[in-house]
């Protein structure tokens, strides 16, 4: 909070002394997500107190107030309604031929139309209508700016229908404040779906009414130095708060409980779900728990039917995640009851599959058949529920590659690639490991989202509609805060936006990074904790010389500028330009740190010479 307050003050300071129209960041078009078609005229609208915003009969007065009350609050313009204003206006149209989340943008110096078909595509609209205004429109605070609107026609849609982002809040917690903070920008970015993976053998983050005692064992953990943490969950008010907002910023809230496997924290509670009886301990370490639903006890069943009952209530979402990903099957293959069931079931190993992968596929299409028969929604899980056979309506979450997407694809199953091996795990890191923080092995640099192409080029174009969208996820295991949640999400996930809505042709790595400037400007006044590459080449704390002199060379992920001192003193943004080969003739306390255009500084590095 205190650095959200830091940058109001930043940018309430320079905005006196130089126009935000003057900025390099606000210079050109800067549209993120690149819209499909995009003309370019002469000429600029400009906005004032006596512009109109024209609406016809009363439609889209709800999206209408969205715009108003936000040039309000940042240029402290109070724009009026009318009903037939035909200049100096903003015109808000109704075009059924633009479905559902397409919309059309036209401005000269007369007036600006926005077009739609739905809310969704209006909402849309208005964000892009955002975008053609400077940054500093995402300031909550009246600044002293003159707003006008270059002259353009846009005409856009998405390429892909499923635009998503996981966050992990069961290894560590996330509060619903947190989360609102990322659907503002994840809207925003015209992202639309917020997965959130609730359970996991670390802990159970979601009230249930029927078992209370998921909470009361499994949402309190033990840290590494043996210290407590929690207890954190969210109440039912919690996810209706939660759901309520990401509604409004028209963005789907799909609930992930883990089954069968990555289930400890309801064994805790409940050792008799389990093959072996228990008892159970809360997992601390991240990896692999061998643990897990026995899936020849009906009472399994039983409970993940209460549950998935509770939680459709509560989530209005059309899918409801079932994990299936990583489970051990070691106790199956001695369970006398898994092993009753495989012998009910006429199972026998095959050179696909083993027993206990049918097992697996048993239970998950058992799920599914209460999924969508009795609640009413749509199955989605990792890509392990293809083991033993894939029920017929699920979606497919494809995650160690595109290949398994790309299988059940070609079978007519609806895919959604979240490829780790594409840089799409935003818990990898995203520079060198001796520099950025604690995560996950392997780094995943922003270069790598934006470039990664959901459409596996194998898959027959008549198949090509059955992958639905693309997802970034963030696994927690080393996430400890909403500070490093933001860091580790952003700028990822402005790439991810690009990605998922703009065709590959439209795509431009050098024009994104233009753009990302301007976007970076906008997270700052959201009081966004983004990553900014860190100086690498040189990865120690100290650096030896015998000679007379030492070079040392650094480099960063997005080849930006950086500045340094050998004082001691810490850098700021007229701190002198770091050279090529920096050469050195004496000891001394190198600090060395990357700049943005808006003048925003990285992390500073320390080396001792």
């Amino acid at each position: 909070m205190k650095r959200y307050f830091v940058y109001l003050f930043f940018y309430s300071f320079i905005s006196c002394h130089l126009s935000v129209e003057d900025k390099v960041y606000n210079s050109g078009i800067h549209i993120i997500p690149e819209p499909l078609q995009l003309e370019v005229r002469q000429g600029v609208f400009p906005i004032s107190n006596s512009t109109t915003l024209s609406l016809k009969n009363g439609d889209w007065e709800k999206e209408a107030s969205i715009l108003m009350n936000k040039l309000e609050e940042a240029s402290g313009y109070k724009l009026s309604f009318s009903d037939n204003s035909s200049n100096n206006c903003i015109r808000f149209k109704t075009n059924e031929n633009l479905g559902e989340e397409g919309y059309e943008i036209e401005v000269d110096d007369r007036q600006i139309s926005l077009s739609a078909a739905t809310e969704k595509g209006m909402f849309y609209a208005i964000q892009t209508f955002f975008q053609l205004l400077p940054a500093e429109i995402e300031s909550v605070k009246p600044l002293k700016m003159k707003l006008s609107v270059p002259a353009v026609k846009i005409a856009d849609h998405p390429r892909f229908s499923y635009r998503g982002v996981m966050i992990d809040v069961s290894r560590h917690f996330f509060t619903v404040e947190e989360l609102k903070k990322q659907i503002s920008v994840m809207a925003m970015l015209k992202l639309n779906r917020l997965h959130l993976h609730l359970t996991d053998n670390q802990g159970w983050r979601i009230a249930i009414d029927k078992y209370p005692q998921l909470v009361e064992y499994s949402a309190v953990q033990e840290t590494y130095n043996e210290e407590l943490y929690g207890p954190c969950y969210y109440t039912k008010e919690d996810i209706k708060e939660l759901v309520a907002y990401a509604g409004r910023h028209h963005i789907e809230v799909i609930p992930e409980i883990e089954f069968p496997g990555h289930s400890l924290s309801v064994l805790v509670p409940f050792p008799e779900l389990s093959c072996s009886g228990g008892p159970f301990k809360s997992e601390q370490v991240f990896g692999y728990e061998e643990n897990v639903f026995c899936v020849g006890n009906d009472s399994v069943f039983a409970f993940m039917e209460n549950v998935l009952t509770e939680i459709a209530e509560l989530f209005p979402a059309r899918y409801l995640h079932i994990g299936g990903d990583e489970c051990v099957k070691r106790y199956w293959q001695t369970c006398p009851r898994c092993q009753a069931l495989a012998q009910r079931l006429n199972l026998r190993p095959t050179p696909e599959h083993s027993v206990e992968e049918q097992l697996q596929s048993y239970a998950i299409k058992r799920m599914e058949r209460f999924i969508s028969g009795t609640l009413g929604k749509r199955m989605i899980g990792w890509e392990e529920i293809l083991e033993g056979g894939l029920p017929e309506d699920a979606t497919v979450m494809s995650w160690k590659g595109t290949e398994c997407g790309a299988k059940a694809a070609a079978t007519g199953h609806d895919v959604v690639m979240a490829s780790m091996a594409d840089g799409l795990y935003l818990c990898a890191a995203q520079g060198a490991d001796e520099v950025e923080p604690a995560a996950m092995g392997g780094q995943s640099y922003l270069k790598d989202v934006y470039e990664f192409e959901p459409l596996p080029k194998e898959l027959a174009p008549d198949k090509r509609k059955h992958v639905i969208g693309t997802q970034a996820c963030l696994w927690s295991e080393w996430t400890t805060s909403g500070e490093l949640l933001e860091y580790m999400l952003y700028p990822r996930t402005v790439a991810l936006a690009e990605t998922a809505w703009t065709t590959p042709e439209k795509k431009n790595w050098d024009d994104f990074l233009r753009r990302l400037e301007n976007m970076q400007v906008r997270l700052d006044l959201k009081g966004i904790n983004y990553h900014i590459p860190l100086p690498e080449g040189e990865l120690t704390t100290n650096k030896v010389f015998t000679g007379d002199s030492v070079v040392l060379e650094f480099k960063n992920s997005r080849s930006l500028p950086m500045v340094y001192t050998t004082d001691g003193a810490t850098p700021d943004m007229h701190a002198p330009s770091l050279p090529e080969r920096l050469v050195l003739h004496q000891p001394c306390t190198l600090k060395v740190c990357t700049k943005t255009a808006s003048g925003k500084l990285s992390p500073i590095r320390t080396i001792n010479v």
